[in-house]
């Protein structure tokens, strides 16, 4: 008996839940008493209501309107999906097909993002960091303005990274030239990783300047190692208005993802490439996004951590759909990623 009731109070939790998801509402003993699954009567529904309710996972928004679950109540909602999620192999061997081969990362993520974004109908998101093991030809500093300078960095394969470089105070013309000499002596003709190892030494030979500017322009002594590539789809779907109302907010939160500083802290935390991780509005702590949720997961090159992938919308979303969309895309970015 006790089993029956346990069993009824988790699927009441699940029907509110799942219509509160599909329509932002309040949802009703009433209503749920109609569905034919539940067989109680609307007395013994609202006894079960106010069961979840005491144990903080529902709470009624309004004086005698229905119930919607609560933060700890969508976890507990999203902590079940994810406990259950399965891959269906004949779906990844047919998507990862169409992502393209290992010799194009960019490519597949690119693809990937809007995979991911299609799938779920929400903002897609991958980020993979950038080669270290190709050999740099060249780097170029480039004045933008008194207080500006373009960083351009070119491989042995005319690949080409760029980043602007914000300046505390202008340099003059001679310490600009002093540090692209620095920085190609150093670094021309190694790999990003090899030139992170050489750089110091060159360095601490330089004067002031010239190596608050080098450390300025390559991002700390690690020089480019540890930046990363971003691939964004759809982020105007983002201008939601269960996200706000203020449209200055929305704009700050689709210009974020120029280069997603704010997300970055909840999402390298998801490494381990078996599981997904889901944060929900405030579990990113960071309040333009604090109505939002993220679904995450790592994907693999050759057994070793390769990236990102991910979406990210209203937290009322459908999380099973999505958890599953996301799954199945770090799965097949995987597969492309070690496809001969």
């Amino acid at each position: 008996m006790s089993n029956n009731k346990s069993n009824r109070t988790e699927l009441i939790f699940n029907l509110i839940i799942e219509q509160y998801l599909a329509e932002g509402t309040p949802v009703s003993s009433k209503f749920i008493a109609a569905e034919q699954s539940i067989e109680a009567s609307p007395a013994t529904v609202r006894n079960d209501m106010c069961m979840l309710e005491r144990d903080g996972l529902i709470y009624s928004p309004h004086t005698s309107a229905g119930r919607i679950p609560t933060h700890q109540g969508l976890r507990h909602y999203v902590d079940g999906i994810l406990a259950c999620t399965a891959n269906k192999e004949n779906m990844l061997q047919t998507l990862s097909s169409s992502l393209g081969h290992a010799d194009n990362p960019e490519a597949i993520g690119e693809k990937a993002s809007k995979l991911v974004a299609d799938m779920t109908s929400l903002t897609g998101l991958v980020i993979m960091p950038k080669v270290t093991n190709v050999v740099i030809r060249q780097l170029e500093l480039v004045r933008l303005a008194d207080r500006r300078l373009l960083c351009v960095l070119i491989d042995e394969h005319d690949h080409i990274q760029n980043r602007v470089v914000e300046l505390d105070e202008p340099v003059s013309e001679q310490v600009l030239q002093q540090t692209l000499q620095l920085l190609n002596t150093a670094l021309s003709g190694f790999s990003m990783s090899e030139g992170a190892e050489r750089l110091p030494y060159f360095i601490k030979q330089s004067d002031p300047e010239v190596y608050a500017l080098v450390k300025k322009a390559l991002f700390g002594e690690q020089v480019v190692a540890n930046e990363q590539n971003i691939f964004t789809s759809e982020e105007i779907r983002l201008v939601h208005p269960e996200i706000s109302s203020d449209t200055k907010v929305l704009k700050q939160l689709v210009r974020s993802f120029g280069d997603l500083t704010a997300l970055l802290p909840a999402i390298n935390t998801c490494q381990a490439a078996d599981k997904i991780r889901v944060f929900i509005g405030d579990d990113l702590n960071n309040e333009l996004f604090a109505n939002c949720s993220l679904v995450v997961k790592a994907f693999c090159n050759k057994n070793e951590f390769a990236g990102y992938v991910a979406a990210i919308g209203p937290i009322r979303m459908d999380y099973a759909s999505v958890i599953q969309s996301v799954d199945i895309t770090a799965n097949i970015i995987s597969s492309a990623l070690n496809r001969e």
